[in-house]
């Protein structure tokens, strides 16, 4: 038996072996664990999405501008919420210029931001984007 034939096959076992105990891991592993969020039984505003970018408040169908001139009053008397939810309706699901919207709203107005999107709850963190350096 050659050398090439000797590294060929011990190469083989070695990648036999790493499948083995790869296959052998734990679904947490790989899933990355679960994580555990402190999710709250109520929210200070329970906010939905409508048809044609709209959002529903209390019943009300309201804007995009609407929904944001809403949150300006709320700081205006300083009665803003803590904790917001936004979900599907019957009328529309949650989709990206809504998500967007939401963030905008988030960053603005300083609240935990949840989503409630096909039956899954979902903490929304919302980033700001960097500025440009100038030069």
């Amino acid at each position: 038996m050659n050398l090439r034939k000797l590294v060929v096959r011990l190469g083989g076992a070695m990648m036999l072996a790493t499948m083995f105990a790869l296959a052998a891991c734990n679904g947490r592993v790989r899933g990355g664990g679960e994580t555990v969020a402190n999710v709250p039984h109520q929210y200070d505003m329970t906010i939905g999405v409508y048809k044609d970018h709209q959002f529903m408040l209390g019943g009300a169908v309201l804007s995009a501008p609407d929904l944001e001139a809403h949150f300006r009053y709320l700081q205006d008397q300083k009665q803003l919420p803590k904790t917001v939810l936004m979900q599907d309706t019957d009328s529309a699901k949650i989709n990206n210029a809504a998500l967007e919207e939401f963030a905008s709203l988030q960053l603005s107005f300083h609240f935990t931001g949840y989503v409630m999107h096909k039956g899954k709850l979902t903490l929304l963190s919302a980033v700001a984007a960097p500025e440009p350096e100038k030069k």
